[in-house]
């Protein structure tokens, strides 16, 4: 593996799988999907394509510019930001009950995504799966965590006005702290998915320790080197294999609201 952190320069190579919006929208029909969280929805691409019975939208500043009801029963739309959201969130009332599949891309800072994490995973049941955006950047620059700085350090480079900031991050907490969950890294285009399951909902680990984890991992250095550390301890799965892992799921008992919307 070549590590550098020379602009325009890849940590270890781009991702050349399907495109995310692509996988998740495969996975959500594979897995016949009936509640779906998805935090930071910002134009709704993402979120148009899941095909579930409720889908549930999490931005604290919509800019939609597609029909986020596509493959959809029932959308509901919070407009806040996402602590605000799992603060007054009642499960039953709000969602209808526990999330079968949530996709975190909020703000691209690790400490507002493993806040994003746990809580999430606390309305999630065991079989539930959890993808996360931007944890596997290309590029030294674009994980800087002010996203003015990562645009001008990659101009003139393939990866100008990229953001991820420092969510990798959530890898090597997961890895330390909850060694329990399964952590899968895909290579889906442009920057990975890192999807989680084996979930425990009751688990309290990650919100007990908090201030620990955010204050330990704030020292650990965002460079290039770190970041092909992450990559080398965890082997990139190709996004068919991905699907092909997660394929046993289905969340439909009945019904047949996906093949009506989708058929």
């Amino acid at each position: 593996m070549t590590v550098t952190s020379e602009p325009g320069h890849t940590i270890a190579g781009e991702h050349r799988g399907e495109h995310y919006g692509k996988v998740l929208a495969r996975l959500s029909r594979n897995a016949a999907v009936r509640r779906y969280l998805e935090i930071g929805v910002a134009f709704g691409d993402i979120f148009a394509g899941i095909a579930c019975r409720h889908g549930v939208a999490v931005d604290p500043e919509f800019q939609l510019k597609t029909n986020v009801a596509a493959n959809k029963v029932r959308v509901s739309l919070f407009q806040t930001m996402s602590d605000v959201f799992f603060a007054n969130l009642n499960l039953r009332r709000h969602i209808g009950g526990r999330v079968d599949l949530a996709f975190l891309d909020g703000m691209h800072l690790f400490e507002f995504l493993l806040r994003d994490f746990f809580n999430t995973e606390a309305i999630c049941r065991q079989d539930s799966i959890i993808a996360m955006h931007d944890c596997l950047p290309v590029a030294e620059a674009m994980a800087d965590r002010d996203p003015m700085q990562a645009g001008i350090r990659g101009r003139g480079t393939p990866y100008e006005n990229w953001w991820t900031g420092d969510v990798w991050k959530i890898v090597p907490i997961l890895k330390r702290y909850r060694p329990d969950l399964d952590v899968m890294l895909v290579d889906a285009a442009p920057t990975g998915l890192v999807i989680v399951t084996g979930l425990d909902p009751s688990s309290r680990t990650l919100k007990t320790h908090y201030d620990a984890i955010v204050e330990e991992f704030s020292r650990l250095p965002n460079t290039a080197a770190e970041i092909a550390q992450v990559y080398a301890e965890h082997p990139i799965v190709p996004a068919e294999e991905a699907l092909r892992r997660l394929g046993g799921r289905s969340y439909a008992h009945g019904g047949g609201w996906l093949q009506r919307l989708t058929g």
